[in-house]
């Protein structure tokens, strides 16, 4: 085709319109993959809700309504918003660039801005409560694992604040300033779902090996998996969110492909931990009690085992669950040496 038809813009200012415009084909895709999963948890969630444990189902069920619909506002700003860039006012002096650039505070975009603020607040609460739930029991102190991941929150929280009056308002200080909110806000709830999921996948692997020790190595993969380490610890998030920042720093025009669909990706790993614990499938705070106490697969157990978990000082199996899961068993039920044998 003929290059006088190419607009009069500098090849990094094309290649910048370029990574916008397929960023909202990619945050289309995974609004697509995240409705499909709220419908899903919706469901699951509904269908297992009655009288006695509406309370327990409520919780989950408004906070998925609540991103769900955060989600869809975040997405409708953004589909107007290239709108208005693309087609509207095509002819904007620069270009779309200069238009996303200088017309951020439109009501418009103002309206994914704080849409997304407020998802990536509910998501990164999320993560630390699962960390919460699986820290419950540890011989580490509680406050003490999560003092650094609740710092961060904070941190993250008062920064991504900072950002939004930045993006959103008029105010003399932060508009002059020469400080970019964006990054310190990013990077700090990025640092804080790799902390957590550095966390999780080491209790995930502690109980693993405990298990593994007792009853054998293929006993309680239902929750140990990897798969369910990926899921549990939010790591397609971290992982997204590094490859965003990355090409960020380094100015990389190809970072605006993966800020529109930032939020959605870390939504859709929330929905994931939400969709498997309502399957029964997720971590929960009496998963350790239930597995330990659930009778294993047919199989030699050598006593020699449970002594050496039960009496390595922490006398139970899982150790640093602080759960006291010991040998119990019914005065008519066969004890593991009969079973053995």
């Amino acid at each position: 085709m003929s290059s006088s038809w190419t607009p009069d813009e500098s090849s990094e200012t094309l290649l910048a319109e370029k990574g916008w415009l397929q960023g909202a084909v990619v945050g289309a895709v995974a609004y697509g993959i995240e409705v499909a999963l709220y419908f899903m948890c919706f469901h699951l969630l509904f269908q297992q809700m009655n009288r006695t444990n509406y309370k327990k189902h409520l919780p989950p069920l408004i906070y998925i309504i609540t991103t769900f619909i955060l989600s869809t506002l975040f997405m409708v700003s953004l589909a107007d918003f290239t709108q208005l860039a693309f087609i509207q006012y095509r002819d904007f002096p620069g270009g779309p660039n200069a238009f996303e650039n200088i017309m951020f505070r439109l009501p418009v975009d103002s309206l994914g801005n704080v849409s997304g603020f407020l998802m990536i607040i509910l998501s990164d609460g999320l993560v630390i409560w699962r960390c919460m739930v699986f820290s419950k029991g540890c011989m580490v102190p509680m406050w003490i694992i999560m003092f650094v991941p609740c710092l961060l929150y904070v941190a993250s929280t008062a920064i991504g604040l900072m950002w939004l009056l930045q993006v959103t308002t008029n105010i003399s200080y932060l508009s002059s300033t020469s400080i970019n909110y964006t990054v310190p806000f990013l990077s700090f709830s990025l640092a804080l779902n790799i902390i957590i999921t550095i966390i999780i996948v080491l209790r995930l692997l502690t109980y693993r090996r405990r298990i593994s020790k007792v009853f054998g190595s293929s006993y309680g993969t239902r929750y140990m998996s990897i798969a369910a380490m990926m899921i549990e610890s939010a790591a397609l998030y971290s992982t997204f969110s590094v490859a965003f920042l990355t090409l960020f720093l380094l100015n990389n025009p190809i970072s605006a492909t993966f800020i529109g669909a930032l939020t959605q990706v870390q939504i859709i790993s929330m929905l994931l931990i939400i969709f498997r614990a309502t399957q029964g499938k997720g971590w929960s705070q009496d998963t350790m009690s239930r597995v330990m106490t659930s009778r294993p697969p047919v199989q030699v157990i050598r006593m020699d085992d449970f002594k050496h978990t039960l009496w390595d000082g922490s006398k139970t199996f899982a150790g640093s669950t602080g759960i006291g899961a010991h040998a119990t068993y019914k005065k008519n039920d066969p004890s593991p040496a009969e079973a053995a044998v």
